[in-house]
């Protein structure tokens, strides 16, 4: 999956807080930090100042990305993104999302396909963004086309908690 594509839908759902003209610590330009299972990215260019913090699981014997979270700078308690699904998923089934083997509200519907994978826009409220930050894993299930069975991959949160932060941080 292109990070590309990913970065784009996020930066388009950003809230207009997130970004900001203001620089980079050491008059930087872009900046790439790892939390745990997490990436920290911002960028400063003519729109202004753009961050957001990723994760990207795969297929450990394909190396190929199943799936891709990407979440703005949060602002207000609220956290907004997409998730970008790999191609072989039922779209009506949308996807379901669990935090340590608990649901995490009703299923997502997707909104469009694109050619690295089919997105689903993300929004995590306070309760959403509390149990993410204590939670270990969280699980995102789609249901194949092929056979009908549901297919879960997982993302880590290890690191989840202080790469919220620090996006928060550098978005100022």
């Amino acid at each position: 999956m292109k990070r590309l594509a990913v970065a784009a839908l996020v930066l388009l759902a950003a809230p207009a807080g997130a970004q900001d003209a203001a620089g980079l610590p050491g008059g930087a330009t872009a900046l790439s930090e790892r939390h745990g299972s997490w990436s920290v990215n911002c960028s400063v260019g003519e729109a202004g100042k753009g961050c957001g913090f990723s994760q990207t699981a795969g297929n450990p014997q394909t190396g190929s990305a199943l799936v891709a979270l990407e979440l703005a700078a949060p602002a207000a308690n609220r956290a907004e993104g997409m998730l970008l699904m790999a191609f072989g998923l039922r779209l009506d089934a949308g996807v379901q999302l669990g935090i340590d083997g608990q649901p995490l509200g009703a299923p997502r519907p997707f909104l469009t396909c694109i050619s690295s994978g089919c997105v689903v826009p993300m929004a995590f409220e306070d309760v959403e963004l509390s149990a993410l930050k204590v939670g270990q894993k969280l699980d995102v299930t789609g249901v194949k086309v092929d056979d009908g069975q549901a297919v879960t991959v997982s993302l880590s949160l290890a690191g989840f908690t202080a790469a919220y932060d620090r996006t928060v941080e550098l978005a100022q």
